[in-house]
């Protein structure tokens, strides 16, 4: 986007004043509503922007504003300005049209915060000559009354439209002027006064914050600015209205007949899609029966109904409002006026309604616009998702799956034998390690011997003096003597003997080719033993099967013979299968686990060369087909069940 090039007179900051119109002063309404009648009639020379930048700025508290219109080539060029030199208006120009055009053009005005502080608004100006807009600067603290302060420009947005925006202050036909072109002109005098009283009706309702006292607002106080005996706020869903307020009228019955009558006429207009005035012109096709009933019974001799059309494609629910007087004809201009402001207000009340609803309300309100946005003949992409959600939905309600138990597993043998200390003594020396595959008769482990030869040394010698005793009391024919020392021999034998079996059972060995499923090196290593204490554990490969164990949560699903399949973690891309053999009857406590029940289950396959004893891994056991919304909540609701007790 190409920046704001200046056209016409030199922006400045300054304003002169057009013929016949005041300079405005912020102090003074009076003036500012002069100066806005005298732009509607003035021609759109460089002083008409100018001026119409200095009025803005007054109506809207801005402290910068500059008009700007659309050229050949998506060019923006200046019309006028009261902005200064490092106003952000002039230095981040095409930065701030990037970001605020595109939504002031499709909504009518936006703003956004600038990082100086300051509040940036864009709106739309309806200028027969082109697309234009203007950017107001406002100050960081009018952040909570931005929307009064939109609210405000857009109801002068229509100044550049010569002949139609002038028809909103005076009309010939219904306020004809009088005196010169410099006099004052009293009737417009006081459209104008109508409209700012239009102005702050809009920003006193918009302080509101409960939806009651906002509608009661809204009647009572167009009862008042408009001049109506009875003013009426209606609500339109799906062809049916509903009376939200009723002028100088806190509480009403909505099965009374005056309420009926005047949902009637509501109705009558929004059934027709027309705004009605009663009475109607002589050619008129409109139909008015439930108006002309009500002027008949009520004494209105002048109704006007308005339909607040809603021009958003997501169709929302319109607000209809009903104005009644006894005998003065409601003016066309005031009713253009009174529609403009109620129409700034539609989505605001709608929005405070549905704030104000209970979070049941609101979630169906949603949820019924959303639906009727995915079904909008639009919206063919929505529906698709729409169809498909729903498809989705009935397959999780009515489809089946396969349900698959989950369960711990691990390998076991039943043939596993323990490798005890023969006597004892201390560990010298430990080959074996946990995990190691051993040959029969393989060394596993070597007990200190050096005390065990030491004492068949001693023995030995101990043996061999008793030997000499017997022969000396034999050759002394000392009979008794010699039994003695012939006992004492013997028994010095035995203790050998003892002592040479113990060092022939120094070497622990394997007894047959397994896996060493219980003893580390580092732990056995040096360590006393004494005869008896477990050294090894040592089970056999061949012969493996598998144990699983199952939460107790899950049992009432295990069908009988049931199969399933193992996956390992040593290697989790393998799967092996099994089908169950034996449940053991008595559940076992695993920790934070809980109770669970042992499965011995047969395996559908030879043993590996990389099976070992002890390895743990996944089991899925197939417990048939369930429906996916049990598969998926099946375990929450027994959760529920136990919590509540239901």
């Amino acid at each position: 986007m190409s920046a704001p090039q200046a056209e016409g007179a030199s922006v400045n900051g300054s304003a002169e004043p057009l013929p016949g119109a005041p300079a405005p002063q912020s102090s003074d309404p009076q003036q500012l509503v002069l100066a806005l009648r005298a732009l509607r009639q003035a021609p759109h020379d460089a002083a008409y922007w100018q001026q119409l930048c200095v009025c803005l700025g007054l109506l809207c508290r801005a402290s910068a504003v500059a008009v700007l219109r659309e050229q050949p080539g998506a060019t923006w060029h200046w019309l006028g300005s009261t902005a200064a030199s490092d106003s952000p208006l002039r230095s981040d120009t095409g930065t701030l049209l990037a970001e605020l055009l595109p939504r002031a053009l499709a909504q009518g005005h936006a703003w956004g915060p600038h990082g100086s502080g300051k509040l940036v608004a864009a709106v739309r100006l309806l200028d027969p000559a082109g697309a234009t807009v203007a950017l107001l600067e406002l100050p960081g603290r009018e952040r909570a009354a931005i929307n009064e302060l939109l609210i405000r420009a857009q109801l002068v947005a229509d100044l550049p439209e010569r002949g139609a925006a002038a028809g909103l202050i005076a009309d010939s036909a219904l306020l004809p002027m009088t005196g010169s072109n410099n006099a004052p002109n009293h009737a417009a005098d006081a459209g104008a006064d109508q409209l700012l009283a239009l102005l702050d009706l809009v920003a006193r309702v918009m302080q509101e914050r409960d939806f009651g006292a906002a509608v009661l607002s809204v009647v009572n106080l167009l009862a008042s600015v408009v001049g109506c005996e009875q003013v009426v706020l209606g609500r339109c869903v799906d062809g049916q209205v509903k009376v939200l307020a009723i002028s100088h009228i806190d509480r009403f019955e909505h099965e009374a007949e005056n309420v009926l009558m005047l949902e009637a006429a509501l109705e009558e207009a929004v059934d027709q899609h027309v705004d009605i005035v009663y009475p109607p012109p002589a050619d008129s096709a409109t139909v008015v029966l439930a108006h002309d009933r009500l002027s008949r019974l009520m004494g209105y001799g002048q109704l006007a109904t308005l339909v607040l059309r809603d021009e958003q494609p997501d169709p929302q629910p319109q607000l209809v409002l009903l104005l009644a007087r006894r005998d003065q004809a409601l003016p066309s201009v005031q009713l253009q006026q009174v529609a403009v402001a109620l129409h700034l207000l539609q989505p605001w009340l709608l929005a405070l309604r549905e704030r104000t609803l209970w979070w049941g309300a609101r979630w169906r309100t949603a949820a019924g616009r959303r639906a009727s946005q995915w079904l909008s003949p639009e919206q063919p992409a929505a529906k698709g998702l729409a169809l498909a959600a729903l498809l989705l939905l009935l397959g999780l309600v009515f489809g089946t799956w396969p349900y698959r138990i989950e369960a711990s597993g691990e390998l076991g043998t039943d043939a596993v034998q323990v490798i005890s200390a023969p006597f004892d003594g201390y560990l010298a020396q430990v080959q074996a390690n946990l995990g190691d595959t051993v040959q029969a008769g393989a060394v596993l482990a070597q007990l200190d011997v050096r005390e065990l030869g030491l004492q068949a040394a001693d023995l030995q010698s101990e043996l061999r003096r008793y030997d000499a005793e017997a022969d000396r009391a034999r050759a002394a024919s000392q009979v008794a003597d010699t039994e003695i020392a012939l006992a004492r021999a013997a028994q010095a034998k035995a203790r050998l003997e003892r002592v040479l079996f113990q060092l022939q059972q120094a070497q622990v060995v394997s007894p047959f080719v397994g896996v060493i499923v219980e003893g580390e090196r580092k732990e056995l290593a040096g360590a006393p033993v004494r005869q008896g204490d477990k050294l090894f554990r040592l089970a056999r490969i061949e012969g493996l099967y598998a144990v699983v164990h199952v939460s107790e949560r899950d049992m009432r699903e295990l069908p009988p013979q049931a199969k399933g399949r193992l996956r390992l973690l040593s290697q989790p891309d393998q799967s092996i299968g099994f089908q169950v053999d034996t449940l053991v009857p008595v559940a076992q406590v695993k920790g934070t686990q809980g109770s669970q029940f042992a499965l011995k289950v047969r395996l559908d396959q030879a043993a590996q060369a990389w099976w070992r004893p002890g390895m743990t891994g996944l089991a899925h056991i197939d417990a048939g087909d369930r429906r996916i919304l049990w598969i998926w909540t099946h375990k929450l609701v027994d959760t529920l069940r136990l919590m509540l007790w239901w």
